[in-house]
């Protein structure tokens, strides 16, 4: 009896061990240029928690910024008159808020969900998008870990990342996942979007809890909306606020044309078309 009951207490410690050893928190910075790429926008702390199994990715977020101060700072970004952009002031705000964009994805029920901050309460469920990654044979070196470079189109854009097989885990920062290593850098070819390495803790010393989408206050959860309902409605969105920009420039007699936002420099997930339910 007693040899059993010192059976059970070893297996029961080589499972929190095993548990500790197969999870991690990478630590990104990101910096979101939808506006005008070329890492011209706010930067924001981002992280991702993972397991085996799971993955919670949060970025934009209150408590993971050390001076909000700062990012409530204008940005601004002068003309360029050879590219044919115009000169923007970035008023937004910090850009954050109590929860922050969220994608949590579970590997065992390949499903995604996510919720995307001011989009009016749309929390959005979807089968785990399949992206055809291309290989390349180019390495480089991100703290201490070699790299491998990838690269594919997602959601409207072209992506290079840069992952580690030393961590064979398919994960990455958003929704970057599906290859055979850990990405620590990801980008894409206009540099709107780009997530770099800053620290990693793996494996943890100690078990952590791998955190599902958390609910904003502020928009409340009703149901969870399928990928292209959410599609639907940010174009919509984008639709709305343009007529009201016009109607603005309309009412006070303003000749000036106002700059109308489009999917691709609103949302990172850049599809045009608006798709039925």
């Amino acid at each position: 009896m007693y040899k059993q009951n010192q059976l059970v207490v070893f297996l029961f410690f080589s499972l929190i061990i095993s548990a500790q050893e197969e999870q991690g928190i990478v630590n990104y910075g990101y910096v979101k240029s939808l506006q005008l790429g070329q890492k011209q926008g706010k930067e924001f702390n981002a992280q991702l928690t993972f397991d085996v199994n799971r993955s919670y990715f949060v970025s934009e977020k209150d408590s993971l910024e050390t001076d909000l101060n700062k990012l409530l700072n204008p940005v601004y970004t002068e003309a360029n008159e050879e590219k044919g952009t115009l000169a923007i002031i970035d008023l937004s705000g910090t850009g954050t808020n109590r929860v922050g964009n969220q994608v949590y994805f579970d590997r065992i029920k390949d499903t995604l969900w996510s919720y995307i901050m001011y989009m009016g309460s749309v929390y959005i469920k979807e089968k785990k998008p399949t992206i055809s990654w291309k290989f390349d044979n180019e390495t480089k070196k991100i703290g201490k870990y070699v790299c491998h470079k990838a690269t594919a189109t997602f959601r409207g854009r072209d992506y290079t990342v840069w992952y580690t097989t030393e961590i064979p885990i398919p994960y990455g920062p958003w929704k970057l996942n599906g290859l055979p290593g850990l990405v620590l850098e990801a980008y894409d070819s206009e540099y709107k979007i780009f997530f770099y390495f800053k620290n990693m803790e793996y494996p943890l010393k100690k078990e952590i809890k791998i955190d599902f989408i958390k609910f904003d206050p502020d928009e409340a959860f009703s149901k969870w909306h399928s990928y292209n309902n959410y599609l639907k409605h940010a174009n919509n969105i984008i639709k709305k606020n343009n007529e009201r920009k016009a109607l603005f420039n309309k009412e006070r007699n303003i000749n000036a044309v106002p700059i109308k936002n489009t999917i691709e420099n609103d949302r990172i997930e850049n599809e045009r078309i608006e798709i039925a339910e």
